[in-house]
């Protein structure tokens, strides 16, 4: 009875952490081929943001034009640095002229980063191969307790 609920436990956080990556994964995957419209976009400003911890992240703002009408976004780049000097150097590389990616239904949506989520992917590609042991394991122990 004791590895019945022992079992059930690992089962249900096994089974948790891979809905956890899987509906993130999807998600995630789900806003990168939503983003299907490139354009130019001219960034305002630049700005670089202390996290505390030495850990420091810049910031961009910029607007683009699609059709008729003009859009302005300020958007953290997910590159995260260990000093100022750093973030304030990858600032200033930044051209006042970038491609940027939006939603062609609502052009709203906005990034400068168009990343396929590989990581994730890969995160819970593997989450669900544990889930699917332990299933099998907890079917192959308990079958022999049952026969034996």
């Amino acid at each position: 009875m004791k590895y019945k609920i022992s079992w059930m436990v690992v089962l249900f956080l096994s089974g948790f952490i891979f809905c956890w990556f899987g509906f993130k994964t999807v998600n995630q995957i789900n806003y990168y081929f939503v983003l299907d419209q490139a354009s130019k976009a001219h960034i305002d400003k630049v700005k670089v943001k202390d996290l505390g911890k030495e850990k420091f992240e810049v910031l961009a703002s910029y607007y683009y034009k699609v059709g008729e009408e003009f859009f302005f976004k300020t958007e953290t780049f997910k590159n995260k640095f260990l000093n100022y000097d750093a973030a304030q150097t990858f600032g200033s590389k930044i051209s006042k002229d970038i491609s940027i990616w939006y939603n062609f239904k609502n052009p709203k949506i906005s990034t400068m980063e168009k990343i396929f989520p590989i990581k994730n992917l890969v995160y819970s590609i593997l989450t669900l191969i544990v889930f699917i042991y332990f299933v099998i394991m907890k079917y192959y122990i308990f079958g022999f307790q049952k026969n034996g």
